[in-house]
């Protein structure tokens, strides 16, 4: 059975943050870190090294996002973010709504847990377009390439499901620790950003879709490199070994593409999740991409950052609509797990 992207939504939800930006509401709270000078002033300079260039992200947490200091605070922040993320992606598919309604809803998020989920909150906002004896999902924790094996398991879903919508959505402000003075939780808060985005996949071909091709996914054996850990009042990012984090996501990478036989395709446009300009320039040279192949990848990580699953949506979306009729279209996730993800199909 074949299946095809019908439509990608990505708004831009909350307000865009510069790197000096950030860098001034993270001086403003430090004044409040309750470390010795000596450690503080150590701290904002990698934090400074960390927001060196022209770089923004999206942020959902309002003026006190840096003030999240209880368990309700955080929690009623993500709360809010994913209602209003909903709320932006509901109008989109509204606006070009599917012919018949979604028979699975599926929600994806990393950052906290909601009851009713993020699934339930969606059909509930989308009301007629949602069947109601659709199945309905969320699905959580699985970092940044939790979209596209979400589509991994669209695509191996029985034929009777036919019409499917993926929603993620990673508000990671919501996480941030103002307390905590590890470099792991402070490097999360300079490099991640919010994002939304959803996906329709129906069994239906159409102009500009894309036909999914071969979907795969491989785990490495650093399962324990990115992960939460316990803050102070909630949990936060965390990495096994700051110093070695760049070497061990390279090295594991690029034996996912060896085991999974990631070809190369020069011809192919190609999404590859931003975690990071030198890693990007590395998978280009082992896929023989130019770099202007990279363009879309680089250029929302400078204007978004990395937002965690909903990031390869947003470049994905870019790159089909730049595709040509019987184009290849590829691409290629990494994170927690440690997983990478691939895939591929044409523009129809």
């Amino acid at each position: 059975m074949s299946r095809y992207i019908r439509a990608i939504y990505a708004p831009l939800v909350g307000v865009a943050v510069s790197n000096q930006e950030m860098l001034e509401a993270i001086r403003s709270r430090f004044e409040k870190l309750e470390v010795d000078d000596s450690e503080k002033n150590a701290l904002f300079d990698f934090v400074r090294l960390l927001l060196i260039g022209n770089r923004t992200r999206y942020n959902q947490g309002g003026d006190r996002f840096m003030w999240l200091e209880t368990f309700a605070e955080h929690a009623d922040a993500f709360a809010r973010a994913v209602e209003a993320s909903i709320s932006a992606i509901a109008e989109q598919i509204e606006s070009a709504p599917p012919s018949r309604p979604f028979d699975a809803l599926f929600g994806i998020c990393s950052e906290g847990l909601l009851l009713p989920g993020i699934a339930e909150r969606a059909a509930r906002r989308l009301g007629s377009l949602v069947g109601r004896t659709a199945s309905q999902m969320d699905l959580g924790n699985g970092g940044c390439t939790a979209s596209v094996r979400a589509m991994q398991l669209v695509n191996n879903l029985s034929p009777e499901i036919r019409n499917v919508l993926i929603l993620a959505m990673e508000p990671t402000s919501t996480l941030i620790d103002p307390k905590n003075a590890g470099r792991s939780n402070w490097q999360g808060i300079c490099t991640f950003g919010d994002g939304a985005a959803g996906v329709w996949i129906s069994d239906e071909p159409a102009e500009g879709a894309l036909a999914l091709g071969k979907l795969s996914s491989w785990r490495g054996d650093a399962t324990e490199l990115i992960r939460w850990d316990w803050g102070t009042d909630y949990y936060r990012f965390g990495i096994a070994d700051l110093e070695q984090f760049e070497v061990t996501v390279r090295s594991q990478v690029l034996e996912a593409m060896t085991e999974l036989q990631v070809e190369r395709d020069p011809e192919a446009g190609w999404a590859i999740h931003p975690a990071g300009i030198m890693l990007l320039l590395s998978l280009a040279k082992k896929l023989g991409l130019a770099r202007s192949a990279l363009e879309p990848s680089i250029n929302h990580f400078r204007s978004c950052s990395n937002m965690s699953s909903v990031s390869i949506l947003h470049i994905l979306k870019n790159v089909l609509g730049c595709a040509r009729s019987g184009q290849a279209v590829r691409w290629l996730s990494m994170g927690a797990g440690f997983h990478v993800a691939c895939g591929g199909g044409f523009r129809v």
